[in-house]
């Protein structure tokens, strides 16, 4: 039964990650798009305070030192899907978008007791807006202004962790992303006059193409001054990195805009090459478990746990820049950082017990979260903040003595504050879905004896 519960589960999600409607917010229209950072099913339930977290059957991606705290010679394959409703409030009134997407799909070993690879793929930055203004030059007569965007960047990572430290009290470990960043984002700026049932106008499309690589290191350190506590320090940093990217323009001329027999192009500039600044990032997190032995008094042997955990983050996007032979632009980005938080409370740790005095609900995972984020984005000067709370769930599922789970999470927050300064306040609820898959011991790891 929790087999075909998770296949079923994971075909879902693969099915959704290709079929993605991309982020609808109009601040997608600068440079490479959205850069705000979702998570995924496990981190977004506790705030995605993720630069501390680890679970031995849980996949962090953002902190590349953990993939070797893994449940030792288990690999973990692990999926995820996300989908956000959002509502804009702006001086023109009120509008609502959406959007479906992947947030991640990967692969952890770990091997050797003391080290861990990892492979997986999730979004860097995406785009996606529609935007629509006219204007009157006569009575009855009227030009229309229509603005889009599409696509996304992804980046794929090889990435590989090693505990140096694995002692009694004390355990350290670092670990290395190797990244890829590959996909396009596209702008498309169109203006047109409605001239009996036709229209007609001109079209100027901008393109960027990544085809770069980067890479991020992290630490972990644990001391453990008894079995009931544990406390966690770990740290994370992403290079700034001038990007290998090709831009290319495309300017055309139309009669009729569903007629591309009247199409005229006038400029197409195609695989321009040049750079792209994607920026630094620095992230510092702690956490601390609670993990009492109890003594097994009162007919009950139930194990709980409870871990708290504090994340803060910054990115120097005002350094933002393309640099192309066309020339140079700064866009309009701003250092951003962080302040994240969240706590977990698990009934009964001990997925494997089947005693009966255990139910499937004490070995669920419960996920509480709250964020605070100055973000890259500035409208008439103002640093738009973005603030919100999450809610996650996680449900343990064993399988041939390896411990597999289903991730929900759910989070609400605004983007922007005051409409007079900020042009455009927008709410949005967000919800997650994904699975970690450990194969049993006995499918991957049996060895068979000849007599």
């Amino acid at each position: 039964m929790y087999r075909s519960l998770l296949l079923t589960l994971m075909l879902v999600c693969s099915g959704f990650s290709w079929s993605q409607l991309s982020t609808n917010s109009p601040y997608s229209s600068q440079g490479i798009g959205d850069v705000n950072f979702y998570g995924d099913a496990y981190t977004m339930g506790l705030g995605n305070a993720v630069t501390a977290l680890t679970d031995s059957s849980q996949v962090n991606l953002y902190n590349p030192s953990t993939y070797s705290l893994l449940a030792h010679q288990l690999p973990l394959f692990s999926v995820g899907i996300n989908h956000y409703q959002k509502t804009f409030n702006s001086p023109a009134g009120e509008s609502k978008g959406q959007f479906t997407g992947i947030t991640h799909m990967s692969l952890v070993i770990p091997f050797a007791n003391r080290f861990g690879i990892a492979a997986a793929i999730k979004p860097f930055s995406r785009a996606g807006y529609q935007i629509h203004d006219h204007e009157v030059i006569a009575p009855g007569d009227s030009i229309f202004y229509i603005y889009e965007g599409k696509g996304d960047i992804y980046e794929v990572l090889l990435g590989f962790s090693a505990n140096i430290i694995q002692g009694r009290n004390h355990n350290f470990s670092i670990g290395v992303n190797g990244k890829h960043y590959f996909g396009r984002i596209e702008n498309e700026r169109r203006t047109i006059q409605k001239v009996s049932g036709t229209e007609a106008g001109g079209m100027d499309i901008k393109a960027l193409r990544a085809k770069s690589f980067g890479v991020e290191a992290g630490f972990l350190y644990s001391y453990e001054p008894s079995p009931d506590h544990r406390f966690r320090l770990a740290g994370t940093y992403r290079p700034g990195l001038n990007s290998k990217f090709e831009k290319s323009e495309t300017r055309i001329f139309f009669n009729d805009y569903f007629n591309i027999g009247t199409y005229d192009t006038i400029v197409n500039s195609i695989g321009s090459g040049g750079e792209v600044y994607i920026p630094a990032k620095t992230g510092i997190g702690m956490s601390y478990t609670y993990t009492p032995t109890g003594d097994q008094r009162g007919g009950s042997s139930r194990l709980p746990s409870l871990t708290v955990l504090l994340d803060y983050s910054m990115e120097d996007w005002a350094d933002y820049d393309e640099r192309f032979e066309v020339g140079v632009n700064t866009g309009n980005y701003v250092n951003s950082n962080a302040l994240r938080m969240g706590v977990e409370y698990i009934p009964h740790r001990m997925s494997l017990d089947r005693g009966t005095y255990v139910k499937f609900y004490h070995k669920m995972s419960y996920r509480i979260g709250g964020y605070l984020v100055n973000t890259a984005y500035q409208v008439n000067g103002q640093q738009l903040s973005d603030k919100g709370v999450t809610l996650g769930i996680g449900f343990p599922f064993v399988m041939n003595r390896a411990v597999s789970t289903v991730n929900f999470s759910a989070n609400y927050g605004v983007l922007g504050s005051e409409i007079s300064k900020t042009g455009i306040k927008e709410n949005y609820f967000g919800f997650n879905l994904g699975i970690n898959i450990a194969p049993g011991y006995d499918r991957w790891f049996r060895k068979y004896k000849l007599d």
